[in-house]
């Protein structure tokens, strides 16, 4: 089964919109670093990290993956902006002992600012996607079943209609905080 593993770590967003990047980003270079086989990375993606980044932050995310082994039974997938309708009514299916989420959330904090939330007492409508979708109803029910973290970036700039591509600075320095909260959720240390 393609979704069968006891950790599921997904990235939400969609990179055309800025900030909204930053969950399928952060997925990307777990998927790449990891050499993961069960799903793929995006060459696009991870070559706008390479060529865009600041070069000292890409020196701090290389530096997350070295002497890390990925455990057994652990996922990554790009969920893009699908994920509350396409990927996260699937756990009906599949028996997850734990679902990560990555994505930008808003809440009191300065952009940039990287945190993990339980959904069960995330308040309906802080998480909204920019497409209008809340998904903490989903997350709640899927909590019934396994245990459920959302790995949040505070956005800075969220341009839709607009597309603009690339990371806000703040959201950028972020990621390797972002890297070691996901690490520490999936159990390397």
């Amino acid at each position: 089964m393609p979704y069968d593993s006891d950790i599921i770590v997904i990235g939400c967003g969609n990179i055309l919109f800025k900030d909204d990047g930053f969950g399928p980003i952060v997925i990307n270079l777990l998927q790449k670093y990891f050499n993961d086989k069960n799903d793929y990375y995006d060459p696009a993606v991870t070559s706008y990290v390479e060529e865009e980044f600041d070069k000292d932050v890409l020196i701090q995310i290389k530096e997350k993956f070295e002497d890390v082994t990925l455990p057994e039974g652990v996922q990554f997938i790009d969920g893009g902006t699908a994920a509350p309708t396409n990927f996260f009514p699937l756990y009906t299916e599949y028996d997850w002992k734990k679902l990560i989420v990555i994505d930008v959330v808003e809440f009191d904090a300065e952009p940039g600012t990287v945190d993990t939330f339980d959904p069960n007492i995330m308040q309906i409508g802080k998480y909204d996607n920019p497409h209008g979708l809340t998904v903490e109803e989903p997350l709640q029910k899927i909590s019934e079943k396994c245990e459920v973290v959302v790995v949040g970036c505070k956005p800075a700039e969220i341009p839709t209609p607009d597309v603009e591509v690339g990371l806000s600075e703040p959201i950028e320095k972020a990621i390797p905080e972002a890297i070691d909260l996901i690490l520490n959720e999936i159990g390397v240390k």
